[in-house]
């Protein structure tokens, strides 16, 4: 079979090119959005905030076609969104600014509705469905991992300034998403697929200018070459170690901040490090003005006397604490920061449950984006709840792809040995 029927028949699935089949019609649109979306993601600024939500409504018509009903894998998930969504409507109650903390629960409920359509769909196709999705978002995120590194070559190379703000900005967002897409290519058994993703980390290292996605690619690239049966205890691990401090932050901050400061050690780092570190101790004596509750959800934007006489902190206003920790201590106080431990350890212990190439993909996204949102960007953006919604939807459907051949291998060979006992 040649290269361009088997894409006729990972696109046609056996139907006709014109068919009228509501099921598949509503299939094909799925699989236009998996393959368009990795390169809109480049290259359209807000697209995760729209395809997130066009996502869901594409899984809700799925599902209405396929008469599916509600299974009991996405229970525990949804239970868990609901009561994040309470804390966060809740938190409107004591707010600072309760219209800000309105406003981040219903993007909260949405995407969270969003996510659960998403997810529920994927896990009720069939596998002969699944799999051509799977194949199909795996070319889209080709596209999207090579238009990524195009624009590093750009900004590098073919730009007056390639540190200029917005460029760097840029950066930012893109290599987050060139970062999840280039886990799907470790995963696969093929060394193209690795090498596109070799390539992807060393480009991004050198000019990708974000230090949250150069710390989660060494991350990541340590889990790959690990055993396998020693990625799980690094996977607890690591979030043992990141929770602990998480809760002791705001408390060592300050003291920290000084002796830093005052043995001349952050001057031989005065640029992000600094920075950040200069703007957490700032942050730290207001998280003890509402140490349990917190300020209210989405109110460290522009939060009124918090940056006061910074040594590093440049910007001229607060966009957030470019840290989830500490934008949570703020603003939901130590009940945020339990829940979203608990969330973790739910999902880290998920994860466990997995084993082989899903376990290195599902591991892999988690530490990219708690690496991420815990050194850039803040949780209540649009644009990052809607990548963590399809980036989410993408692990899973990956990880069903993976893992069905093994379960069917492993089926096919224990009624083999039935057959042969016989």
């Amino acid at each position: 079979m040649s290269f361009f029927q088997k894409c006729h028949a990972v696109i046609s699935g056996g139907f006709p090119v014109w068919t009228k089949n509501r099921d598949e019609i509503a299939f094909r649109m799925l699989l236009g959005l998996y393959a368009l979306s990795p390169a809109l993601f480049v290259f359209i600024e807000m697209s995760p905030t729209v395809l997130a939500l066009v996502a869901a409504l594409m899984g809700a018509l799925t599902l209405l076609t396929r008469r599916a009903r509600f299974g009991r894998a996405t229970m525990g998930l949804s239970l868990t969104l609901a009561l994040l969504s309470a804390i966060v409507l809740t938190s409107a109650l004591w707010s600072i600014h309760a219209s800000r903390s309105l406003t981040a629960a219903r993007d909260v409920f949405g995407y969270s509705i969003a996510a659960i359509l998403l997810f529920e769909c994927i896990l009720a196709l069939p596998s002969a469905r699944r799999d051509r999705l799977a194949r199909v978002s795996l070319v889209g995120m080709l596209i999207g991992l090579v238009s990524v590194m195009g624009w590093e070559l750009y900004f590098a190379f073919f730009t007056e300034d390639p540190r200029f703000v917005e460029n760097v900005f840029t950066l930012h967002k893109i290599t987050v998403y060139g970062a999840f897409f280039a886990v799907m290519f470790l995963a696969q058994p093929r060394l193209v697929w690795r090498g596109f993703a070799a390539l992807f980390a060393v480009l991004t290292l050198l000019y990708g200018q974000s230090t949250g996605v150069n710390l989660a690619i060494v991350f990541v690239a340590g889990m790959f070459v690990m055993p396998a049966k020693y990625r799980q205890h690094a996977l607890v691990g690591f979030f043992v170690v990141y929770l602990s401090l998480a809760l002791i932050a705001p408390f060592v901050v300050s003291p920290l901040f000084a002796y830093l400061k005052t043995t001349g050690l952050l001057a031989f780092y005065p640029g992000t490090f600094a920075a950040r570190l200069d703007l957490w101790q700032m942050i730290s004596p207001h998280i003890a003005d509402q140490p349990v509750l917190g300020h209210g959800a989405d109110t460290m934007r522009n939060a009124v006397g918090v940056v006061v006489n910074p040594t590093y902190y440049a910007q001229v206003d607060l966009p957030s604490a470019h840290n989830i920790v500490f934008d949570l201590w703020y603003e939901l106080g130590a009940l945020g920061i339990i829940v979203y431990g608990m969330l973790l350890a739910a999902i880290v212990r998920m994860i466990g449950g997995l084993s082989g190439p899903c376990h290195f993909i599902a591991s892999s996204y988690l530490i990219i984006a708690v690496v991420e949102l815990s050194v850039d960007h803040r949780i209540w953006l649009s644009w990052v709840l809607g990548t963590l919604v399809f980036t989410a939807g993408i692990c899973i459907l990956q990880c069903r792809s993976v893992n069905q051949p093994v379960m069917e291998d492993r089926i096919a060979r224990r009624a083999g040995t039935f057959s042969r006992s016989r």
